[in-house]
């Protein structure tokens, strides 16, 4: 038995951030990971986080605000998002930013993303930001952390109060006994198909991506004390996973970037037909969607040496480079020759092509109605300067943003609506805050902001 006033379970981004904010509060910590390596789906997203009002924003000439970020996020979610929780993240935003930076994060120059109608990514590289957290974690002697410790079950007094939980261990079962309550920080379950299967079976074709300990074990444990859920009928997939040498289009090797984006800088989507199949600056969740539906739920991503010249490192979705340099994407000083360099008919393709191009310079997208390079930001520009570049990806779901209900103060909420004593929930497992859609960059912002508050709640 191992005691301690706090238990984090979940060693990713918002596990972090609980844990070192209740050490600032001078309470011990335990924080525990299932696997042997801490940051879970953090090291596989893109690194983005969405701030607003950012001198960084300034200094780029993007004027913006958290009212704008609470306007996208609502509009992102179907009007779904959870009003409360949207305020918990418009009032933490810049605080969470300065902490970041303040616990030895770097952020590259702001981008523009997924359903963001000014550009406030403000991209992190993804094991930068997971070794500078930790590094604060190993230092701070209130903080205790294990890893290779599955959680199994929660621990709770007659009275239904959560005193703690057991782990599964090389050692056997480990009890640990929470004496201000328990986090859980256990991210999604993108590796679960059972769950993928019973909560979103439109996902079963897509790759199941994200952290390799996402298999929902958080949420099963508050799911038997009787935990409501929410938004789980809108699990969806990301437009964009690499599907590496085609034509035998293996899913991503373990280390490869994952996810690129050049039709936010003016790219066009195509499928196996070489034909566009959507409106490419939508949400790159509804493209996911739309991917899985075309021949084999195989998308091409297509964009020239102008937008090519727009490659940066981070976000990782823009590194176009980078992802030529792992083979990721092919290259061609024609249309011709790089429909050929995949299968695709050249002919075909430099029609459909031409088209945009055409349609471009008169102004208005004839087939889907494009208007802009992402939620009304940004000028579409045509596809003609060599050399050309293109992108085989599918749809992966790398993260489920849905599970258990919270209050505002990020205590877990039971079907009947009563809050479940000593149990709190940060990061993917809490559900109400995307709906049906994502502002990118929102997620891992969240991570932070729900994490600091848990820990404050469990603490007050």
């Amino acid at each position: 038995m191992t005691d301690t006033d706090l238990l984090v379970i979940g060693g990713g981004l918002a596990g972090h951030a609980a844990a070192l904010e209740a050490a600032e509060f001078g309470a011990s910590v335990l924080l525990v990971e299932k696997t042997a390596a801490v940051g879970g789906s953090t090291l596989q997203s893109s690194g983005s986080f969405a701030f607003a009002g950012t001198q960084a924003q300034r200094d780029a000439g993007f004027e913006d605000s958290p009212e704008e970020i609470r306007t996208d996020i609502v509009a992102a979610s179907g009007g779904l998002a959870d009003p409360a929780l949207v305020s918990v993240y418009i009032e933490g935003q810049a605080q969470a930013y300065a902490w970041l930076k303040a616990h030895g994060v770097h952020f590259h120059p702001v981008t523009l993303s997924s359903n963001q109608a000014v550009p406030r990514t403000h991209a992190t590289q993804p094991m930068q930001l997971m070794t500078a957290l930790h590094a604060k974690v190993l230092a701070d002697e209130r903080i205790e952390f294990v890893d290779n410790a599955a959680a199994r079950r929660l621990v709770v007094d007659p009275e239904g109060k959560v005193t703690g939980a057991v782990f599964e261990t090389g050692q056997g079962n480990w009890e640990v006994r929470a004496r201000r309550g328990v986090v859980l920080a256990t991210g999604g379950f993108s590796q679960n198909a059972e769950l993928i299967e019973k909560f979103a079976p439109r996902m079963a074709r897509a790759l199941k991506l994200g952290g390799s300990g996402n298999t929902g074990d958080g949420l099963l444990m508050a799911w038997k004390l009787g935990a409501d859920m929410v938004d789980m009928a809108h699990v969806n997939g990301t437009f964009g996973i690499s599907l590496n040498h085609y034509p035998d289009m293996r899913a991503p090797a373990a280390g490869e970037a994952l996810l690129r984006l050049a039709i936010y800088r003016g790219g066009i989507a195509v499928n196996l037909e070489a034909r566009r199949f959507a409106d490419e600056s939508i949400s790159y969740k509804k493209l996911g969607e739309i991917c899985l539906d075309q021949p084999r739920s195989i998308g091409f991503q297509i964009w020239d040496a102008k937008i090519m010249a727009q490659s940066v490192p981070a976000p990782t979705a823009t590194d176009f480079e980078g992802a030529l340099a792992l083979g990721l994407v092919r290259r061609a000083d024609s249309i011709h020759w790089l429909a050929q360099a995949v299968g695709l008919d050249p002919e075909i393709l430099t029609g459909t092509v031409c088209r945009y191009n055409a349609d471009v310079a008169e102004g208005r997208d004839s087939v889907f109605g494009r208007t802009s390079l992402g939620r009304g930001w940004g000028k579409l520009v045509p596809i003609d300067k060599p050399p050309f570049f293109i992108y085989p990806c599918t749809t992966g779901v790398l993260s489920t943003y849905c599970g258990v209900r919270v209050t505002p103060r990020m205590e877990c909420v039971d079907v009947f609506g009563e809050t479940i004593a000593n149990l709190y929930a940060a990061g993917e497992i809490v559900g109400g805050f995307h709906g049906s859609g994502y502002m990118s960059g929102s997620s891992l912002s969240k991570s932070v902001i729900f994490g600091r508050v848990a820990a404050r709640t469990a603490l007050g």
